[in-house]
């Protein structure tokens, strides 16, 4: 990573809320079995990127709290964007993630490698495969074709058009983020450590 870890022995006054906040995030379920902190207690990933950013991260907290609980997507659906958007930006931290919850959601190995690869496995269901569909065409120049768009309203309805939008806006902003300061998947040596 480019910016430099923060050690909890080195938090600001501005960055100590913010780390504690984390913690109680990352010990959520969901989290489990993702290497989130050094051995240090260092955070890696998006989280070791916003502690640098006390002020910015508490908004983007909040915007991504709020697409989170968006209805009208399924988990896989949602996996699927991220996915697809994690591969056209080569983003390896969330497609290290994301792979590993997608599969927990229920997409099989195969399509999770398909979708990491870039492309479109040809077996997800309708509303996975419009899903991958926006995305894609979300990351291209222009606006979202018309057909594309009429039917993802027509047979999933507005609020899963929607809700695609704005889970591609939020992996496309914290894979922005992400590149930027070329967070890897693991920390330097874990990969070693753990035989992966």
């Amino acid at each position: 990573m480019r910016l430099p870890l923060v050690r909890p022995d080195e938090l600001t006054p501005g960055q100590r809320p913010l780390y504690e906040a984390f913690e109680a995030m990352v010990d959520a379920d969901e989290y489990a079995g993702f290497e989130v902190r050094d051995a240090d207690g260092a955070f890696l990933g998006p989280w070791g990127v916003m502690l640098h950013f006390p002020d910015l991260a508490e908004p983007l907290a909040r915007f991504i709290d709020l697409v989170q609980r968006l209805p009208g997507l399924s988990e896989r659906a949602r996996h699927v964007v991220v996915l697809t958007i994690g591969a056209r930006f080569n983003v390896t931290y969330e497609m290290y993630t994301h792979a590993r919850l997608g599969a927990r959601a229920g997409l099989r190995p195969d399509q999770v490698a398909a979708l990491c690869a870039g492309g479109r496995p040809c077996d997800l269901t309708e509303e996975e495969a419009l899903a991958a569909d926006v995305a894609t065409a979300l990351c291209a120049s222009g606006p979202l074709p018309g057909p594309l768009y009429d039917t993802v309203v027509e047979t999933r309805g507005q609020r899963a058009l929607d809700t695609i939008v704005f889970v591609t806006i939020h992996y496309l902003a914290l894979g922005t983020v992400l590149n930027a300061y070329d967070v890897p998947a693991r920390s330097p040596g874990e990969e070693t450590k753990n035989g992966v």
